[in-house]
């Protein structure tokens, strides 16, 4: 949803500037910087858009409406895939 881009946007605007905007799709210097650090637990509820303590399906059901809006076959990037993806896996424990 809207809601949930903006959040996500604002997320990647704080944490790695204006540079995500420029990114393009198959850049191996995309994903590098994907994979820069690790992301905490709130950084992966921010991404999300999830509040304190989400059960597994908020999880699963945030994820899935991102990934419908920012995979890159549907406009996105693999720099946003990668972000969303990550803050799943962390808030999975995975």
């Amino acid at each position: 949803d809207g809601e949930g881009a903006q959040i996500l946007k604002a997320y990647l605007d704080r944490s790695s500037g204006s540079e995500w905007h420029h990114q393009t799709d198959g850049d191996d210097d995309e994903q590098r910087q994907a994979n820069l650090g690790p992301m905490t637990t709130e950084e992966a509820r921010e991404v999300l858009g999830l509040d304190t303590n989400p059960s597994p399906s908020e999880i699963r059901e945030a994820h899935k409406r991102l990934m419908l809006k920012m995979h890159p076959d549907k406009g996105g990037s693999s720099y946003l895939a990668t972000k969303i993806n990550q803050a799943k896996d962390i808030l999975l424990g995975v």
